[in-house]
Formats: C-alpha cells, structure tokens, sequence
C-alpha cells in the first residue's frame, strides 16, 4: 500500500504563535516551512527556536525557515500567523504558497475579514471596513479556502527565535459555512499529533465571539493601565469596565444569533485565574507595535452599528486606547506599520 505523501505546511509569521507553532508542528509528519522576515529567519536558521513551557522546561527546536516564500512552492496548508491589520502586507507571500486546493487558515484575533460570508441580512453581501477596508482581503483569499480557528494559548515572545508558552494549548477550528470539510479535519488532525487540544466545530462565529469577549474587555484596558490579566480582574474599577464591554458585545453577538454559555463573571474569573500575563495588546504597547484596536474593537462598533446596538464603552475605550498609543513618545501610532 502507498503511504500518504506528507502534507505541505507554511507558517506565515515567526511571532509568539507562528513560533509556538513551528516548534511543536516540526515534530509531526508535515513537510513544515516556516516563513519569517529576513533577519529574524537568519536568528531561528542559526539558533532555532528556544520555547520555555509553562513548566519552565527549556529547549531548542530546529525549524525549516525562509525568507523567501517562492522557494516554499505551492503549500497543502498555509497558517497565517500575523496580526490581522498585518494580513494584507502578508498577501504576497500567501501568493507565492498558495496552489488551486491550499487550505488558508488565518489565526488572529478579533472579527476576520471573512464574517460576513454565507451569513443572512444585514450582514449578508457587506465588507466590514473596520477589518478590510479595501477589500484586499476578500478579493485575494477565496472564502472557500479559508479555515476559521480560535486560539486559547498564552504565548509571549521574547525575541526572535524565543517564545515562552506559559499557559493552555487549545485550538478550535471550523468552516465559515458550518460545513464540516475536510480542510477543517486535516488541520484538527494535525494540531493532534503536535500535542495541541484541538476541535473542530461547527459553529465557529460563536467561538470566535466567546474568544473576543475576553480579547475586547482585558486588552485595550491592559495597553491603557500597563495592568496584567490578574489584577484587571481583581481590581474592582477594571472589572466593571470589563464587565460593561462585554455586556455591549453579548447584545452585539446575540442580535447575530450568537448564543453564550457561560456569563460575564464567569468569563471574567476565568481569565482571573489565568493570573499575572500580559495581554499580546499591552505586549505591542510596550514594544511600540502597532495595536490590534481595529479587529478587536472597531470591529464590534462597526457590527453594533449594522445591528442597531448602541456600543459607547466600546467606542469610547477605543479612542483612549487609539489616543495612548499616538503618545508613547517613540512617534509609533496606531496607523504605523
């Protein structure tokens, strides 16, 4: 009998998830590229990748790397690991990897591009200008390409080629249409053999929305006090105002039929006892990265806006967070690359 030929896969982007995600899909049977800016593909080609686990073990990981996609070819299934208001600048790369069958799977947070896609009036036909203004997005990646996933992984980078995983490994995956497919089983199948928890479903807007409910309520707090997940939740003045965002994006979500299992302080406790992390939005803050405000928050006005759901705490923390980041004093903006 012929074995399977192993699955092609590129990761695009060497930050905390794309390199999480090289080290451990390295020891699967996948013909594994990870694509990375030249620079730091010169530090993982040299070093590797160095992954503290959240047990404090520390190793070195050998990981194929480019700089150059083209040398890749054409890919089963290409990972886009950049932030979303990175993904247009990601489109030549995706480019150069895609053939007529590779499965897309953007991990980002907040609403992607593609929410609209299959779904009734007032979404039906619209393009969210908050997450693709242009429409780059959605004329380039064929919405039947794409694989929708969540992540529940606490990863910082510390460097390039260093990543510390300090908490949780599952991953959630699913079809912009409900279907089960079989890009949605590939991908599931080999997150499990990497060691990941990892589903497939079929609804998977509402488990983006349940992942969104924590992103929009802790971190633009987190990039406006400097405050871990620990104390925003501890402290009673954030945790009200946490509290009142995720209230408006629950009316949001349900007038999009979304329905949430569990509450706002039960959400709220959870991401308490996750403990003393730094939120990827106080993590860009602090290195004078451009902030994710636009998938992650203006993304939830915008959807307000189409449902006639009044969203002031949204709006409002996304112009202080918008205004903090103008005033770092290292002249970075919410606008820089």
């Amino acid at each position: 009998m012929t074995k399977a030929p192993s699955p092609k896969v590129a990761i695009v982007g060497a930050g905390a998830i794309g390199s999480l995600l090289a080290a451990r899909l390295t020891a699967t049977p996948a013909d594994l590229t990870l694509v990375a800016r030249s620079a730091t593909a010169d530090v993982i080609r040299r070093d590797g990748i160095t992954m503290i686990s959240p047990q404090g073990r520390v190793s070195r990981v050998p990981v194929s790397v480019t700089d150059d996609p083209l040398s890749a070819g054409r890919q089963d299934i290409v990972f886009l690991c950049v932030k979303a208001h990175a993904l247009t600048g990601a489109l030549d790369s995706l480019g150069a990897l895609m053939g007529p069958e590779t499965v897309v799977v953007p991990m980002i947070n907040g609403i992607p591009w593609w929410y609209p896609h299959g779904q009734p009036e007032p979404l039906g036909g619209c393009r969210l200008r908050s997450v693709d203004p242009d429409g780059l997005l959605e004329r380039a990646i064929p919405a039947d390409r794409v694989v929708g996933s969540v992540t529940w992984v606490s990863v910082e980078g510390e460097g390039p080629g260093r990543i510390h995983h300090r908490d949780d490994q599952r991953f959630i995956f699913g079809d912009p249409l409900g279907r089960r497919t079989a890009g949605v089983e590939a991908v599931v199948e080999l997150f499990g053999l990497a060691g990941f928890q990892a589903r497939g479903s079929l609804d998977i807007r509402t488990d983006i929305w349940t992942k969104l409910w924590g992103n929009l309520a802790f971190n633009p707090l987190s990039a406006l006090t400097g405050a871990t997940l620990g104390v925003l939740c501890s402290d009673p003045g954030t945790r009200s105002v946490s509290a009142q965002l995720m209230a408006e994006a629950k009316a949001v979500a349900e007038k999009l039929g979304v329905t949430f299992t569990t509450t706002i302080e039960a959400r709220i406790s959870m991401a308490q006892a996750v403990g003393d992390y730094r939120t990827s939005m106080l993590q860009d803050m602090e290195a004078g990265r451009r902030l994710e405000v636009d998938a992650i928050v203006r993304s939830v006005a915008e959807l307000g806006a189409l449902v006639g759901v009044p969203t002031p705490t949204v709006e409002t923390v996304a112009a202080l967070v918008e205004m903090k980041a103008r005033q770092r004093g290292d002249g970075t903006t919410v606008q820089a690359a």
